[in-house]
């Protein structure tokens, strides 16, 4: 990845951090960046110890189109290009059955996690694109995640936002089809991972206490959970110009796992 030049999303913690990671260490120029300013700045000082002047920082909220624009802008001036995009920044905000969130909580849910997953997304795509049609290239990786493809109960709002994001990428993939530019988009599941996404969702109260639910999520690390950087490094063969892939949903975890897991879950929980 010598020659490649990334922005990821969402990077300074959890999968978009690890992804950072590890495209550094195949020698790609990365630009790192989340809505937080100190997160920024901590993280791009861990990896300029490791990666040198490979790596810059520049906070961003992606649901601000202005801000994603100068994002792109700003690693344009100092790499030269972006070939690759990896739109990961997502959040999580509850865990529980819909019927159990109030009218006014569903609606300030929605609008923040569908503002940043998947309206961050489209900014961020949309912003990307001008330059990878002019270089005639690009690699665009979205994430997936729970309930996206298939339903899924207690992450209702999320599943939604993920939703949008498959579909979004798979109908752009159609028309990056009939273009001659060398511009892929494919979709990653990375599976259920130990990151702030996972443990800052709150569980809601009046549906199930808190120490059961923690019991749940520690049986979850225990049989399901996939490893964070086993996972992410699936996204490095979508993200190499030899990529013939374009609107393919592919997968950081084992479904096998996945469903064993969920059954030692539930009898343990019996």
């Amino acid at each position: 990845m010598k020659n490649e030049t990334a922005i990821i999303t969402g990077s300074t913690s959890g999968i978009g951090k690890k992804t950072a990671e590890l495209f550094l260490q195949e020698g790609c120029k990365v630009t790192i960046c989340s809505r937080k300013e100190n997160n920024v700045k901590q993280t791009l000082a861990e990896f300029k110890e490791k990666f040198g002047d490979s790596v810059i920082g520049i906070p961003c909220d992606v649901s601000d189109p202005v801000a994603v624009k100068s994002l792109v802008d700003e690693t344009i001036n100092t790499f030269g290009s972006v070939r690759i995009l990896v739109a990961n920044a997502g959040v999580n905000l509850t865990y529980g059955p819909f019927e159990y969130i109030p009218l006014e909580k569903a609606n300030r849910d929605a609008v923040k996690v569908i503002n940043i997953n998947l309206i961050g997304v489209i900014n961020s795509v949309s912003a990307v694109l001008p330059q990878m049609i002019k270089q005639g290239y690009g690699r665009i990786i979205t994430l997936g995640g729970g309930g996206a493809d298939r339903p899924i109960e207690h992450m209702t709002i999320y599943s939604a936002s993920k939703g949008g994001v498959l579909a979004f990428s798979k109908c752009l993939a159609e028309e990056l089809n009939k273009r001659e530019s060398d511009i892929k988009i494919n979709i990653f599941f990375p599976g259920m991972i130990n990151t702030n996404l996972t443990t800052s969702a709150q569980v809601i109260e009046t549906w199930k206490d808190q120490e059961t639910f923690q019991r749940e999520l520690d049986l979850i690390s225990k049989y399901v959970m996939t490893d964070i950087e086993d996972s992410c490094s699936k996204i490095i063969p979508y993200a190499l110009p030899n990529c013939k892939n374009n609107g393919k949903v592919f997968r950081g975890f084992s479904v096998m796992k996945l469903i064993k897991g969920f059954k030692k879950i539930r009898k343990e929980m019996k």
